[in-house]
């Protein structure tokens, strides 16, 4: 009897802590990931819209090139303007796309409005320079304050391809030689030794 009873407070105990686990998990994903500590969110059509043409020609020239995180987000806000499916597009909103940049690393986040209410997803990536141009891999991600590893990201790796698609130019100038040191708020690019190809 002793032991059927516990059997009993036990699977009730069990389930209760499970649904509490899932409303958890479901309250950190639908709570928005903090954005504001990132500068640019506004669009002021203030950034050169030859900002691109600016980085080549100091590279070709020799010459470091740096840019604030709120000229790169400003200047992303001037080119990407992301639809959602048709079928979808009725009840989400895409509202933004900016980066934070940070020491060594940089993240990717992307804001949407479901049904009127604010959601976010975030890619955290790590940046190096190597011998072939710049490595990006992806560390860890967010859906809204839920942090994941990055095997969990594949859910983000449509609008992942989707972003990289539309900066197709840029990611061709990042594939130059280059040195690329990112840190709070900024990143610089530095042209490597010799002679570098034309794009």
């Amino acid at each position: 009897m002793f032991r059927s009873r516990f059997r009993v407070v036990f699977i009730h105990a069990f389930s209760l802590s499970l649904l509490c686990g899932i409303v958890w998990v479901h309250a950190l994903i639908l709570t928005p990931e903090a954005v504001e500590d990132i500068n640019g969110r506004e669009f002021n059509n203030k950034v050169p819209k030859d900002l691109l043409d600016q980085i080549v020609a100091a590279i070709d020239s020799g010459n470091s090139f740096e840019c604030s995180e709120e000229a790169l987000n400003q200047y992303l806000g001037s080119i990407i303007n992301v639809r959602e499916p048709e079928k979808i597009g009725k009840f989400i909103e895409f509202d933004g796309l900016f980066v934070r940049l940070l020491e060594g690393e940089f993240d990717l986040v992307f804001i949407r409005k479901i049904f009127g209410k604010v959601v976010t997803s975030s890619v955290r990536f790590a940046m190096n320079s190597t011998s072939s141009g710049i490595e990006i891999k992806v560390k860890s991600g967010r859906y809204g304050m839920l942090q994941v590893p990055s095997r969990f990201m594949n859910l983000m790796r449509s609008g992942i391809m989707n972003v990289g698609k539309v900066l197709g130019v840029e990611k061709k100038v990042l594939s130059r030689p280059l040195l690329v040191k990112l840190k709070d708020g900024w990143i610089r690019l530095d042209p490597r030794s010799g002679v570098l190809p034309k794009i």
